[in-house]
């Protein structure tokens, strides 16, 4: 996994600070220790609604945090359609 402790850190804490059902799975390049750079790809998966004011407040706590990197979000919540896209996250991804 090519996070380090502290950017994990700063993102369980960011989102179980709104979430606190809130399971955090890291997915995509940053998976993969033998590729560079990146953004960071995030799969949410929690039982309560998040909304877009929501996701973009996290999404700037994280920046305001020190996480400088792009970030792509997925969200499963009970209101969001799934689809494969969400199998094929699921399948690949680490728990932070």
């Amino acid at each position: 996994m090519r996070l380090s402790q502290e950017s994990v850190n700063i993102i369980k804490k960011t989102f179980l600070s709104h979430f606190d059902d809130a399971r955090i799975f890291l997915f995509g390049s940053r998976v993969d220790d033998t590729k560079k750079g990146g953004d960071i790809d995030l799969f949410v998966i929690t039982s309560q609604d998040i909304t877009l004011k929501d996701e973009l407040m996290i999404l700037a706590k994280l920046e305001l945090n020190g996480i400088a990197r792009k970030i792509d979000l997925v969200l499963d919540t009970p209101k969001r359609n799934k689809d494969k896209f969400f199998q094929t996250i699921k399948h690949e991804a680490i728990i932070l």
